[in-house]
């Protein structure tokens, strides 16, 4: 099936409208697309100034894919345009080089649905990072397909399965700042304030689930400024408590499934972004999902690997009616 197939059928999907839900009344939209990721990648550059601007299109070497992911390799010293796709069976196809590298799996790999691996020794060599210097990200973003005001629905639901496939340190004991040098795998979604004339149109907060980080079992709490890197965007960071959405620490091997409504959690952050300042009001009205990102952020020379799978965000329309916003 080539993507226009696949786009007629979203297309056919959401003409039907929403499915119902897990409740009785209850309907529910997908938020992003492509969840299987076999649409392929529009490659950001390295230099995160450069924006949306695309550097490749790595689309498995099929004409007829129409990517919706943004596939986001910022402060990387080795970028990916330019490398080859390969298949390695009937169905895996992977982009790779030195310091990165991307296998989508097939329905039935063992490798389904997505590896991302960064090899930080090829990307720091020998010198640990120091303050305020960048540090290279493996990430995949989308913008949502419909934004749904955080009043229209009652719950967010996501899911994912994660297997960490492994994780190295290579800094020396006398190289090594817990404080400065990590491997973190999360999700981040943009809470954006989708009303026109408020005080806040257009301004957002970083809403965060940790999945992973090398110096925690699970990985903390985390509430702050979004800064430490010359490209940050001074944006308000609230990110729960990995507990939150997972109690078995992700190790080497193993695979953890995880499902949670992160509503309640998105509100809060909300009004904990009003009660620090950096947003006027906590109105659920005005706020949607607007984007998100799951991945690598790499601050340490760290060779890391991980495998997601059946991942999925959804939002549970409240059964009374529901606005859409484009």
């Amino acid at each position: 099936m080539n993507s226009i197939q696949r786009d007629l059928i979203v297309l056919l999907t959401l003409l039907a409208g929403p499915t119902l839900g897990s409740e009785q009344g209850a309907r529910t939209e997908p938020i992003f697309l492509d969840t299987q990721f076999r649409r392929g990648f529009l490659l950001s550059y390295p230099d995160s100034s450069q924006g949306r601007s695309v550097e490749a299109v790595l689309d498995f070497d099929d004409e007829d894919n129409v990517p919706v992911w943004r596939l986001c390799q910022w402060g990387t010293k080795r970028t990916l345009a330019g490398a080859r796709c390969t298949r390695s069976n009937a169905t895996d196809l992977s982009y790779e080089n030195e310091a990165k590298r991307i296998v989508v799996g097939g329905p039935v790999s063992e490798h389904r649905n997505l590896v991302l691996c960064v090899r930080g020794e090829a990307e720091y060599g020998a010198r640990a990072r120091k303050p305020g210097e960048s540090w290279p990200h493996l990430l995949v973003e989308q913008d949502a397909i419909q934004l749904y005001r955080l009043d229209e629905v009652d719950e967010i639901q996501f899911q994912i399965g994660l297997r960490l496939l492994h994780s190295t340190n290579h800094m020396s004991r006398d190289d090594y700042d817990p404080g400065l040098h990590a491997a973190q795998f999360q999700m981040f979604f943009i809470i954006k304030n989708i009303r026109p004339g408020s005080d806040d149109h257009g301004d957002f907060y970083w809403f965060g689930v940790p999945f992973y980080d090398s110096r925690h079992d699970l990985p903390p709490a985390y509430m702050a400024k979004d800064a430490g890197k010359g490209d940050a965007t001074g944006k308000f960071i609230c990110s729960i408590d990995g507990r939150t959405v997972n109690r078995t620490p992700l190790k080497e091997g193993r695979w953890v499934t995880l499902q949670k409504d992160l509503l309640p959690h998105i509100q809060s952050g909300l009004r904990e972004a009003v009660a620090r300042g950096y947003l006027k009001n906590a109105d659920p009205h005005d706020y949607a999902i607007s984007n998100m990102n799951l991945g690598w952020e790499i601050p340490g020379t760290f060779d890391v690997a991980i495998q997601v799978r059946d991942f999925s965000v959804s939002a549970v329309l409240r059964a009374e009616g529901h606005d859409r916003v484009r």
